[in-house]
Parts: structure tokens; C-alpha cells; sequence
């Protein structure tokens, strides 16, 4: 029973663990498609999406890299740990096509 009771904390610890892991990577891919979305517009400049749950991850990184026809964001962070010693990072990389006026030919 003495070696029961650590071994099912550990395992409640894991789950729990688990559950903000899983959290805080549907948060990163929200952050990086909604930064891809203001990104991408016609008017749009290369810039980090406001909100979203940064606060949640720790070392948060989003870089945008916007050219002609395309614009690339990748998120990397990492998930607050109650399991000590282990490492939990979460990342998203999603591409997109920039919006852009492309004018009629003429016809003839």
C-alpha cells in the first residue's frame, strides 16, 4: 500500500500533465493560424496576432515571415510542467498564400 499511493499520484500527475500539454498545443496552433489570417491580407503586414492565450505558454516564439505569394508562421513554446524534470514543448508551423490583386486581361 506504501508504494501504491506514490505510484497513483504520479499517474493522476501525468494525466493532469497530459490534458495542459494537449491545451497548450490547440493554443499555439490558434495562435499561429490566427497570425497567418492577419498576415496573409491583401493590407496586412508581418505581425503577431494580439492575445490568444500567450500567457498560458512559456517562451513564446512567433516569427512571420511574409513574402509575394506566401506567408509562414511557426510558433514554438513550452507547457508549465507539474511533472518535475520532464520538458513539454508545443510548435505549429503553417504556410499560406497572400491575398493579392491580380487585375483582369483585357479582353479583346
Amino acid at each position: 500500500m506504501a508504494v501504491a499511493a506514490p505510484v497513483l499520484l504520479l499517474l493522476v500527475l501525468l494525466v493532469v500533465q497530459t490534458a495542459l500539454w494537449m491545451h497548450g498545443d490547440h493554443v499555439a496552433a490558434d495562435i499561429a493560424r490566427r497570425t497567418a489570417e492577419q498576415s496573409r491580407t491583401a493590407g496586412g503586414a508581418a505581425s503577431v496576432a494580439e492575445g490568444g492565450g500567450g500567457s498560458f505558454l512559456s517562451g513564446l516564439d512567433v516569427s512571420v515571415d511574409r513574402g509575394a505569394e506566401e506567408v509562414r508562421v511557426v510558433v514554438d513554446a513550452e507547457v508549465p510542467s507539474i511533472v518535475p524534470g520532464f520538458s513539454w514543448p508545443v510548435g505549429h508551423e503553417i504556410t499560406a498564400p497572400v491575398e493579392r490583386f491580380v487585375p483582369a486581361e483585357a479582353a479583346p
